[in-house]
């Protein structure tokens, strides 16, 4: 008759511990895999600027400057700037009332990067018509530029209404 063999509790759990799949050298890699990508992804989403691709010239801009009413209007203050004499002109004031959920995002964003900076608020922001269709707002101060065809054409005619509204206001005289 052939005996089994069976092997002791002490034997299993020795080569238990002598069998690791993952050695310690293994942990350390990972950690350091791990942790230099939390600072990639980190550099790129906080400190990186997105540069807005200017391979299509500007057809229109104007110049915003944003603050709130005390009633929580959004005001849109626009300056133009003669392309002639370089002189700037503030030609109007744009009201938004209510919700403005897009609008508001969109001003919050920036401005949130002014103040992260410590930036002040008072400098405008630029709304361009791009040759190619798109519209964008760029911060002047930071450079840093939101594409707005990327929120879809409901936002998108927010900012073409400011961008014509602003349009159709009086320019310089000369």
């Amino acid at each position: 008759m052939t005996q089994l063999l069976i092997p002791s509790q002490n034997q299993s759990s020795e080569k238990q511990r002598n069998f690791s799949p993952i050695t310690k050298h293994h942990f350390q890699a990972m950690i350091l895999i791990m942790v230099l990508t939390l600072l990639y992804v980190t550099y790129e989403t906080q400190f990186s600027s997105p540069k807005i691709d200017m391979s299509s010239p500007v057809l229109q801009k104007v110049n915003l400057v944003i603050n709130d009413d005390p009633n929580g209007d959004i005001l849109l203050t626009v300056i133009k700037t003669s392309p002639v004499t370089q002189e700037t002109s503030t030609n109007s004031t744009l009201r938004f009332s209510g919700e403005q959920g897009f609008l508001r995002g969109t001003l919050r964003a920036l401005a949130r990067d002014r103040r992260m900076r410590n930036l002040t608020s008072e400098a405008p922001f630029e709304l361009a018509l791009h040759e190619d269709g798109r519209l964008s707002i760029t911060d002047i101060l930071t450079n840093k530029g939101i594409d707005l065809e990327a929120f879809g054409p409901d936002n998108v005619a927010v900012f073409a209404k400011i961008l014509t509204e602003a349009a159709m206001q009086p320019t310089f005289n000369h």
